[in-house]
């Protein structure tokens, strides 16, 4: 894969996505949306940090500043993650179901497919969980753009947890279908729970 998500602009990921090629996809496109979530509730620390009405909160505000900056680069690495294991999945795909290297690959393949979609869920219900700690010690005129971070990290754990679903019929192991399954519905319920308790306190 030559592509770099972590460094493309805005139009150049957006044209890339609307290309007629396999990557980036869906799974790419939950990723980015969760960086931009995670970006968008930053935002409203970076103009909370300093205020000296929120003085008091300047430390743990701070600390969760730094938290959701390693958690914007990690949703683009897991963006990129999510190209790259398609494309692996993808080419034994393409070879016959008796072929020995398909067979030898297959399920590390599936599992890689998977892994990345996982990941993205279990980061956006973590990034949703901090930006529903914000509302009663950030900038109030902010509050809007805290329901709309949380509004894109429910849109993006849903979306990866669909690219978690669609790869779970290839895997033999029917508990371990039923258990990657579970865990992906219980990270965007949790995400939904969050972005509900945001609404509530922004009056969104």
């Amino acid at each position: 894969m030559t592509l770099d998500l972590s460094t493309m602009t805005v139009s150049e990921l957006l044209e890339a996505l609307s290309d007629r090629k396999p990557v980036p996809g869906g799974g790419a496109a939950a990723g980015a949306v969760a960086a931009i979530g995670i970006a968008t509730g930053r935002m409203v620390l970076s103009y909370s940090i300093g205020k000296d009405e929120l003085a008091q909160h300047d430390a743990v505000n701070q600390a969760a500043a730094e938290e959701l900056d390693q958690w914007r680069q990690e949703a683009l690495h897991l963006a990129q993650a999510d190209a790259e294991a398609f494309e692996v999945l993808q080419a034994l795909w393409k070879l016959s179901a008796e072929d020995q290297v398909r067979i030898e690959g297959w399920h590390d393949a599936v599992m890689g497919a998977i892994a990345a979609p996982l990941a993205t869920c279990e980061l956006c219900r973590r990034s949703a969980e901090l930006l529903s700690t914000l509302p009663a010690r950030t900038n109030p005129l902010l509050h809007s753009d805290l329901y709309v971070g949380a509004t894109l990290l429910v849109a993006a754990c849903d979306a990866a947890a669909c690219n978690v679903r669609v790869n779970l019929p290839t895997l033999e192991d029917e508990l371990e279908r039923a258990r990657l399954a579970g865990q992906a519905a219980d990270d965007v319920e949790r995400c939904r729970e969050y972005l509900l308790a945001i609404e509530v306190a922004c009056g969104c």
